[in-house]
């Protein structure tokens, strides 16, 4: 008997071990369902060039790098939720990517009065957007708008 009951014991505590990890994940953030990248080595700026007249720029991101990268996260952001009283909402980011394709600031612009932890989930997300390395060190701008409709 007190073997049955243990056995009963111990198989109704795997069950609720089991509800609460369940519970943990649906809980878990949009942002954490997102791998965060990691820094790549920064793209060389070679200064030198046969034309003494050449003007040199180091090369940032093409839009088409910027659109993979947004692309591969923003999808997440739907995980955010519906904020209560919206049918859509209409927001934009300003972002500053290094070098090493990390996004190292990021601050919504435009927030069309969205509640703030909405936006700020949304700016979790595209934060861990994985970029490629480019040669501009102290980062390059970006200008990210985000129009949700439900």
């Amino acid at each position: 008997m007190i073997e049955l009951f243990r056995n009963s014991f111990v198989s109704r505590l795997g069950v609720l071990a089991g509800t609460i990890g369940l519970v943990g994940v649906a809980w878990a953030a949009p942002a954490d369902r997102v791998q965060t990248p990691r820094p790549e080595p920064c793209v060389p700026f070679d200064t030198e060039s046969e034309d003494d007249n050449a003007i040199l720029i180091p090369a940032g991101l093409e839009y088409y790098e910027v659109k993979a990268a947004l692309n591969e996260v923003i999808q997440v952001a739907l995980y955010c939720g519906q904020p209560d009283g919206f049918s859509e909402v209409h927001l934009t980011f300003e972002m500053m990517v290094g070098c090493d394709g990390l996004v190292s600031e990021i601050s919504a612009e435009d927030t069309g009065g969205a509640p703030e932890d909405y936006v700020t989930c949304v700016s979790d997300v595209i934060a861990k957007a994985d970029f490629p390395a480019h040669q501009i060190e102290g980062g390059m701008p970006v200008t990210y708008p985000v129009n949700v409709a439900w």
